[in-house]
């Protein structure tokens, strides 16, 4: 999903209000990207993207799986929504700790923290145990809260001449990770002979490799300089910034009910598993190319109004057509 852009946005008078970066707590000490080694520029390029990747798969994996979950460990349907609920529920519980933290321990050992904590609440939902389900869910869930305030921040400090290329990246990463896991669990838990627990628990390898390939990255920023954190002021009265987050917060709810809740209704209307997933992977990547493309098309204008307006009334089409039209457009109405 991507952000509205908003060219007639209120100024602000530096004089009485402090606009600043959330997420960014601590920063290195400046350096010339002509000066800095080109491949540690890439690794950590290749990185922030990787960590990207992994910030999704909880959600589909589960939604992949969800007909064999409530029949395997006999999850009442309240049950299974809460357990798709309860990681979006931790986004907003526990992403305002992101700053504190990366203000108190550096974002890039707060990144790695992150990680750990992504790989253990992963594998615990592959212990064939309703509490631990849960439980892993709600640590993986506060983990991707933290990554998701923490990585757009430092795509910015750390690429700030490449800003565009590598926030494209990370969306397309974000995108890959969610279509992954809706089309890939359930062909693993196939090929592993029908394990549940291993489809589940599978997704915390990515997590676990991409934090030993972070690591060096913590390593080096012992040596970087810090700077005290900021505070945020004049939001709370601003009648755009409200609308904006409003926005945002819808959409994203619309976001998180196709990965949770698209592979099961598709199945429940006769399709099979694996076409299911492949369906919403196929519609999550397409999102992704939207992604790069749609804003640039916005920003030609004016007023984005109009552009989100339409958008919205596809979208309300297309998930009609998901829940009602005939089987055979379904490929059409995914994609649109």
């Amino acid at each position: 999903m991507t952000m509205p852009i908003q060219n007639n946005a209120p100024s602000f008078d530096a004089a009485d209000e402090t606009m600043i970066d959330a997420e960014i707590d601590s920063v290195p000490a400046p350096v010339a990207p002509q000066k800095q080694n080109t491949t540690a520029r890439f690794l950590l390029g290749a990185s922030l993207v990787l960590i990207a990747f992994n910030l999704r798969p909880v959600f589909s994996s589960a939604s992949a799986l969800l007909p064999e979950i409530r029949t395997e460990l006999g999850l009442s349907p309240l049950g299974a929504s809460l357990l798709t609920t309860l990681p979006v529920v931790c986004l907003g519980a526990f992403s305002p700790l992101a700053p504190r933290l990366a203000q108190r321990i550096g974002s890039e050992r707060t990144l790695l923290g992150v990680l750990l904590l992504l790989t253990l609440g992963t594998a615990l939902r592959g212990l064939s145990s309703i509490p631990l389900l849960f439980l892993g869910t709600a640590l993986a869930g506060a983990a991707i809260a933290v990554g998701n305030v923490l990585l757009p921040g430092l795509v910015k400090r750390d690429f700030a001449s490449n800003a565009a290329l590598m926030t494209g990246l990370y969306t397309m990463a974000l995108c890959a990770g969610a279509a992954s896991a809706a089309g890939l669990t359930l062909p693993i838990e196939q090929a592993l002979g029908g394990s549940l627990e291993g489809a589940l628990a599978v997704w915390a390898l990515p997590a676990l490799i991409v934090g030993l390939i972070w690591l060096p990255q913590v390593l080096a920023s012992g040596r970087q300089a810090r700077r005290s954190g900021f505070r945020v002021e004049g939001l709370w009265r601003d009648r755009l910034a409200w609308q904006v987050t409003l926005f945002m917060g819808l959409q994203s709810a619309l976001a998180y009910c196709v990965f949770g809740w698209l592979v099961p209704i598709l199945r429940e209307r006769g399709l099979d598993g694996v076409a299911a997933g492949g369906i919403v992977s196929a519609s999550v990547m397409v999102q992704a190319a939207s992604c790069l493309v749609v804003p640039h098309i916005a920003v030609r204008g004016k007023d984005q109004r109009l552009i989100n307006v339409t958008l919205c009334a596809f979208a309300v089409i297309a998930l009609l057509g998901l829940l009602f039209a005939p089987l055979s457009t379904v490929w059409v109405w995914a994609i649109l």
